[in-house]
């Protein structure tokens, strides 16, 4: 699974509105916005360091000429060095970040509940909102039959075709 940029203002809102009608967690309702602000903050930088490591994949692809083909397994092996979690892992990761906020938050009044239970119920949200990677390449696979995989063309037009299929979704990397 993967959160997608476009997901977290839905997401933030969901466990802060979650944890609060549950009595997992208080805050006065003028400090809702800015306790979404703090979720939104831990999901947001996550997706900040994600970016920057993807972003040095390419610069060091692109000056020792190393095919695109390389690239998921260029990436991984920078986040594991980086010790930047990935998919589920990350998913968890940014959960106990969230738990964690709330302990230094000026905007949360009280934590009255404890964090595996929060982090059950914060996880389940995470599942209900996020997309399985495997089912958008699923689909743009399906729609590329009339090319041979490992080409040029094929490279081009999968990853034309995986955004297109993430704007109809309404994600954005």
């Amino acid at each position: 699974m993967r959160l997608y940029r476009s997901q977290i203002p839905r997401l933030a809102e969901d466990i802060l509105r979650t944890l609060v009608d549950d009595g997992d967690i208080q805050v006065e309702r003028e400090a809702f916005p800015e306790a979404e602000a703090d979720i939104r903050a831990v999901m947001d930088e996550y997706l900040r360091t994600e970016s920057r490591i993807v972003q040095e994949v390419r610069e060091y692809m692109e000056k020792r000429q190393i095919t695109y083909d390389q690239f998921a397994k260029l990436r991984t092996e920078a986040m594991e060095e980086k010790a930047h979690p990935q998919g589920d892992e990350g998913i968890r990761f940014i959960v106990n970040q969230i738990l964690e906020s709330f302990m230094i938050s000026r905007h949360v009044d009280e934590v009255f509940s404890d964090d595996a239970g929060m982090r059950r119920k914060v996880m389940g949200i995470f599942k209900r909102h996020l997309v399985d990677d495997a089912e958008l390449d699923r689909e743009a696979r399906g729609r590329l039959k009339h090319l041979r995989e490992g080409t040029p063309a094929w490279d081009i037009e999968y990853r034309r075709v995986l955004e297109e299929v993430r704007r109809k979704r309404g994600l954005q990397s």
